[in-house]
């Protein structure tokens, strides 16, 4: 019996309706396999970037907690000091990574994060590896770089996004002939990385070696686990870093190249980087060391008749206290305060100051010393017999100092001001030590009342503690 056309028409139109659903079907599951993926390379992204992020904090807590002390040995520890990398997978720092000058030791300021050194658990990517860890000479904490390590202090690793571009230039500030002027695309790097910390990402094969990183055996090899890309001519390979070098460092990836024969996209280098910067790690240094200095002054006036030492004029690189000064540089030498008392105050700073034993500035202090500065109440200077002061000495119109915020109140003992890195027209501070506005910035640049403190800006960087 031959169909009649009505009844072609209802099974064809049935056909089309079993195509259409199959058709959604597919759509569906394609968009669902695709939103899996994508949550799934999202939670990813998320366990990396959390376990890059804890050891970026830690690394940066180190920094600022080192333990130091009043020795004037050489090699003490310095506030900004950071562990050497771990070389050979026991998760503990080695015991060094270098000598001073940075000269030996490149290959061993690259390795994997001293997690147990940090206190920190056994840290992993997404692909279950540990995380790398490179240093700078300048902040290695065995061998001390034997320059100072204060807030001028650069970083001297570079680092370059997935791009090519640079944006930590490791040999920016120091002038050397091989520095390249930066392109368009470079104009707001800063100075080189002080750490660069490295998820080194499930492995790949290697541009240009023809086979897979091999994990199993050579698991202390960084070229096992950190890959290689070449841009524009250029291979940039995160398996080594020089430091003060534009060319070798650290690149962010993921790089991808276009393979013709396959007509797509190959991942060549998946290493994902977190740095720390001057900028980040020095206002946390500055709190220190003006915390330090706090710790000192305030044993001393306790120990003294609640009177404070002079002074050091800037010009005076001696560091020995001067009668009558009220604003300057802290001083070693406390003579003029012991004597303008009559012999009742102490010459020398207390027992538990740590930046001097007794005259003696301590190694650490010497790299700060010249960035510290210090203003003194007049209601709390030393006097003749060493009175203690009245209880409202503040009262009096000028006897006291104002820092705001947190407000324009006469009423501080003392101000201590960390200088911050150069600003602007700053410069030349190793040759120009005698400028204040070389150093600080308005108002605290008058060295006068009333001082200020800010959050830190392009503008504003002093560090500002008082009593």
């Amino acid at each position: 019996m031959i169909p009649s056309i009505g009844a072609l028409r209802m099974q064809n139109g049935a056909a089309l309706m079993v195509m259409l659903v199959i058709m959604i079907l597919g759509a569906a599951a394609f968009l669902l396999a695709s939103l899996n993926s994508s949550a799934l390379q999202n939670s990813r992204d998320r366990i990396t970037a959390d376990a890059l992020a804890q050891a970026k904090e830690a690394l940066i807590g180190y920094a600022a907690k080192v333990q130091i002390s009043a020795s004037s040995a050489s090699n003490q520890p310095r506030p900004g000091d950071l562990p050497c990398p771990d070389t050979n997978n026991d998760g503990l720092q080695e015991s060094s990574c270098g000598n001073a000058a940075g000269s030996t030791g490149q290959a061993a300021r690259l390795g994997r994060l001293p997690w147990k050194t940090l206190g920190l658990p056994d840290l992993r990517d997404a692909s279950g590896e540990r995380l790398w860890y490179a240093v700078s000479n300048n902040f290695k904490y065995n061998t001390r770089n034997t320059t100072l390590l204060n807030s001028d202090t650069p970083g001297t690793i570079t680092v370059r996004d997935s791009a090519g571009n640079i944006t930590h230039n490791g040999c920016a500030a120091f002038g050397l002939p091989a520095c390249p002027t930066p392109g368009a695309a470079d104009a707001a790097f800063g100075t080189g990385a002080v750490a660069v910390i490295i998820a080194p990402g499930g492995a790949l094969t290697r541009q240009g070696s023809g086979s897979s990183q091999d994990r199993s055996s050579g698991i202390n090899i960084a070229s096992n686990y950190l890959d290689i890309a070449t841009l524009n001519g250029i291979a940039h390979d995160n398996q080594s870093f020089a430091d003060a070098s534009a060319l070798d460092g650290f690149i962010q990836g993921g790089i991808k190249i276009y393979d013709a024969a396959s007509n797509s996209y190959s991942l060549i280098l998946n290493d994902r980087l977190l740095v720390i910067t001057q900028n980040i790690l020095m206002p946390l240094l500055q709190k220190r060391v003006a915390a330090e200095v706090k710790l000192c002054l305030t044993e001393y006036a306790n120990n003294n008749h609640g009177r404070y030492p002079w002074a050091v004029p800037l010009t005076d690189l001696t560091y020995q206290d001067t009668s009558n000064q009220l604003f300057g540089r802290i001083p070693d030498n406390l003579n003029k305060s012991y004597s303008d008392s009559g012999n009742i105050m102490n010459f020398q700073w207390e027992p538990n100051c740590n930046t001097h034993n007794n005259i003696t500035p301590s190694t650490w202090w010497k790299n700060w010393r010249e960035m510290v500065f210090y203003g003194l109440a007049n209601a709390y200077k030393p006097l003749m017999g060493a009175p203690i002061p009245v209880v409202n000495a503040c009262a009096t119109s000028g006897a006291c100092l104002s820092v705001a915020p947190p407000s324009a109140s006469t009423d501080k003992q003392f101000v201590v001001i960390i200088a911050g890195k150069m600003l602007g027209t700053q410069s030349n501070r190793p040759t120009n030590k005698n400028t204040l506005s070389n150093y600080l910035e308005a108002p605290n640049s008058n060295a006068t009342s009333p001082f200020a403190q800010s959050e830190v800006s392009a503008t504003f960087n002093d560090s500002v503690i008082f009593q």
